[in-house]
């Protein structure tokens, strides 16, 4: 029997290395990349008893349906990973946004706290390239992807920071994304503990785990930087885990926020810019209008995901702030806009036009770039968008 690893991407590359080690005798299959260094898989299901499948492939591939019909157990890399004996202490992020951040600091606290530390999952490196690297704790980002393939992964802190539509191109409806992320706790016990939003539908948490709600604490406001509920999350980590607070907060306070999120840009244009490209869904847009100065602008746009932006846009003219609506979903931002009476500029057909745009009007005020969505339509992801967007406005080349 053998397993197939279905996608070549970084977390397929690490499962191979990983089964390759363990002597685990494996295919590999790729749609679109040409696999010269493995064996590849025939598309005969007989002799296959398990799937690892890339976080990016839906369930409603054809690959899948069909292994699933044959009751083919499916596992991403961290569900791959779950079936090791002895595995270290186990925090799992999930939620629609602010995964990385509270992922990254968490690590960063641990770590200074003297528990050797690393920040895994969906935020980079695989869990299975560091199997055997003796850490005390696992931070893992868990998307919504990964969620749903997690063999018997038992957080021993499970969080869920919060929720809004997304990946519905994915997921196809809303309550498979709820379900899914709901994964995340199925096999947590009465000795783990889960952390939620209070928004977080009840119906949709499984398991067995001990419950906190999140809520503010005295680490909720140590910066303004960083989302209340992220910092609110870490202080029940903290005492959850009976951490140092004092070296916590000093942690806190030295941590340097990640590039793309919520990134203040420094230019001597009479411009406070913020670069926070990383947010592609209209809650964290919100979360980042939440933390913007009144009467700023900002600049929302890039694919249209049929998402529901009527929440963040009536922020944006509670705020008495301008849009700059931008890329495919232009159009439609800027029509819906003006039927919630938000003041709002006319269509830009790509950022750069956008961004000419805010030079203009921006004078003496903060330009915040929060798309809402992703950056398909121009760019390969929201790295590529952020660094674009920060290169135009410290290169001066608006033309």
């Amino acid at each position: 029997m053998k397993s197939l690893i279905y996608g070549m991407g970084i977390s397929g590359k690490s499962a191979a290395k990983y089964l390759e080690e363990k002597k685990d005798n494996f295919v590999v299959f790729d749609d679109k990349v040409d696999i010269e260094k493995y064996e590849k898989w025939n598309k005969d299901f007989s002799g296959i008893k398990r799937i690892i499948v890339s976080p990016g492939i839906p369930p409603s591939n054809k690959i899948l349906k069909e292994a699933e019909s044959l009751k083919i157990p499916i596992y991403c890399d961290i569900g791959l990973a779950s079936y090791e004996k002895n595995l270290p202490q186990i925090i799992a992020v999930t939620g629609t946004a602010g995964k990385s951040t509270l992922v990254s600091l968490l690590a960063d606290i641990l770590n200074l706290s003297g528990k050797k530390t690393i920040a895994l999952g969906n935020y980079g490196l695989s869990p299975l390239e560091v199997i055997d690297s003796n850490y005390e704790f696992w931070v893992i980002e868990v998307s919504s992807f990964q969620a749903k393939r997690l063999g018997k992964l038992k957080p021993n802190i499970a969080v869920y920071l919060n929720f809004s539509q997304n990946h519905l191109d994915w997921h196809k409806t809303i309550k498979d994304y709820k379900v899914s992320k709901s994964l995340l706790f199925k096999s947590q016990d009465s000795q783990d503990l889960r952390i939620v939003n209070k928004n977080i539908e009840k119906k949709y948490i499984l398991g067995n785990a001990r419950e906190k709600i999140i809520k503010q604490n005295k680490f909720s406001r140590i910066r303004e930087d960083i989302h209340q509920e992220t910092l609110s999350v870490i202080g029940t980590c903290i005492e959850e885990l009976n951490l140092n607070k004092d070296i916590a907060k000093k942690a806190i306070q030295d941590f340097t926020t990640l590039m793309h999120r919520y990134e203040k840009v420094n230019t001597n244009d009479g411009i406070q810019w913020i670069n926070d490209s990383k947010a592609t869904t209209p809650l964290a847009t919100l979360t980042a209008i939440d933390r913007t100065p009144e009467k700023s602008i900002v600049l929302m746009g890039g694919s249209d995901k049929d998402l529901n932006y009527e929440e963040t846009l009536k922020k944006i003219k509670k705020k008495n702030m301008k849009l700059i609506p931008f890329g495919s979903i232009s159009s439609s931002l800027y029509t819906e806009a003006h039927q919630l009476d938000v003041k709002s500029s006319k269509p830009c057909s790509c950022l750069k036009k956008a961004i000419k745009k805010a030079k203009i009007d921006g004078l003496g005020k903060t330009v915040l770039l929060s798309p809402g969505t992703a950056s398909f339509d121009e760019f390969k992801n929201y790295e590529e968008r952020g660094t674009y967007f920060v290169k135009q406005i410290k290169g001066g080349n608006y033309g």
